[in-house]
């Protein structure tokens, strides 16, 4: 007696395209941002013309920190409140989020991308890159790329990652909301200048794209990682034009920065595979 359909064991439907060709395009997506990353930190970081005008609007940041009043003043002090044990509290819930919903794999991606971020952010910023003092102005401490915007990005991926496709649309408006603020506050306050922003993005970016390497059964979409590994660089590129090229005031500065951060949200959500579910 043949075997209905019913009695058959399920067998999740096989990702588009293969495993390796998925992996070639995570890793490429990764390494075109990394050289889009040097691209940025070399013209902003190491050229006269860069800094001078990373430093005028930096100037009037410093000049005018503190006289913000009302919502804007408590969130910057809300800000100025976080403090690492945060973070870590943040990275392991959002571990924890996958592993509830018994997805290992899930949580291994989440805890990567959102450790991976602000630890890669960290290594460049301390340790790798530095930034002269080229134009005698005194301001020789590399801040490039800004920690504080690598964290909460790096913790709003890690939860697109770990939650629930249902989810991940209110998820990825509010955590969009929340990461282009922090982008647009650490301008706006004083503490980091408009390429440390970008240049967070790009981090962020490439350690999404790096963890997509990682085996899954789950759907992909080759299109829409490319869409991210191209989006963001673009989007930071057109940021500097608009920025610097076009002499734009401090607040339209920060409001361009923080745009380019939600928008490596809302591109790595729309590019997250969707889940395999087995039949019941």
């Amino acid at each position: 007696m043949s075997t209905t359909a019913a009695h058959q064991p399920y067998t999740p439907s096989r990702p588009r395209g293969g495993r390796r060709t998925w992996s070639w395009v995570a890793l490429g997506g990764a390494w075109w941002q990394l050289v889009a990353l040097g691209v940025l930190y070399y013209v902003c970081v190491r050229t006269a013309t860069g800094q001078t005008h990373e430093n005028r609007l930096h100037a009037q940041a410093v000049a005018t920190r503190g006289a913000e009043t009302g919502w804007l003043r408590r969130a910057f002090d809300l800000v100025d409140r976080l403090e690492p044990q945060h973070l870590v509290v943040g990275i392991v819930l959002v571990g924890a989020v996958a592993l509830l919903r018994g997805r290992p794999v899930r949580a291994l991606q989440a805890v990567v991308v959102a450790g991976g971020t602000l630890g890669l952010t960290e290594l460049l910023k301390l340790v790798l890159l530095e930034r002269p003092d080229l134009l005698d102005h005194g301001w020789s401490s590399n801040s490039l790329p800004s920690g504080h915007t690598a964290a909460v990005l790096g913790l709003v991926l890690g939860l697109l990652v770990a939650a629930p496709r249902w989810l991940r649309f209110p998820l990825a408006l509010a955590g969009a909301a929340a990461a282009g603020a922090m982008g647009a506050f650490v301008i706006a306050d004083g503490w980091h200048r408009v390429s440390d922003v970008l240049a967070s993005a790009l981090v962020g970016s490439i350690v999404f794209c790096l963890v997509q390497v990682l085996p899954s059964r789950d759907r992909r979409s080759r299109g829409a990682l490319v869409s991210v590994s191209v989006l963001v660089p673009v989007a930071c590129a057109a940021a500097l034009v608009v920025v610097y090229a076009g002499g734009v005031p401090l607040r339209t500065a920060y409001l361009v920065a923080g745009a380019v951060v939600a928008l490596t949200v809302l591109a790595a959500a729309r590019a997250l595979p969707r889940e395999v579910r087995a039949a019941a």
